[in-house]
């Protein structure tokens, strides 16, 4: 997993392959509304509006054929990040819906406006958590790239 401000995203391009590609993508969607947009070479996004909430009972979950940079344009949310191995694995993996879901949970992390997280196949998460006692709006893009990374 990696946490860190947008404006630093290039930091990591030697590491993922399709990100520059994919952030270019996310700069086309910054006005669009909540939705699924897709790009070229596999990339999709989706633009994420709503209220953040306690997702004490959410399932933690993984994805084996995309990574997931997820981004912070407005508010913030707590995310709950634990590496896999950990965690006792709740189902099967899916490769229809690329997911796979365990039981427990992780470390709370803060993410606030202005930031992005890269989840790699091992990284167990669920997101849009309440940071504080209430919910609050958000604005998020969630950047989908198939799993490429470099060596």
């Amino acid at each position: 997993m990696i946490l860190d401000y947008m404006k630093n995203y290039r930091m990591y391009n030697s590491l993922v392959s399709n990100l520059e590609e994919g952030m270019t993508f996310v700069n086309t969607l910054l006005d669009k509304p909540e939705g699924r947009y897709e790009a070229e070479h596999g990339i999709y996004a989706m633009v994420q509006i709503g209220i953040t909430s306690d997702i004490g009972k959410d399932r933690m979950e993984t994805h084996e054929k995309y990574l997931d940079v997820q981004m912070v344009f407005e508010g913030r949310e707590t995310f709950e990040w634990e590496e896999a191995s950990e965690l006792e694995a709740e189902t099967e993996y899916d490769p229809e819906t690329d997911f796979k879901f365990y039981r427990g949970g992780g470390k709370k992390i803060l993410a606030t406006e202005g930031m992005f997280y890269i989840l790699f196949p091992q990284d167990a998460h669920r997101c849009r958590g309440m940071a504080g006692k209430e919910g609050e709006k958000y604005r998020k893009i969630v950047l989908k790239l198939p799993v490429e990374t470099k060596r």
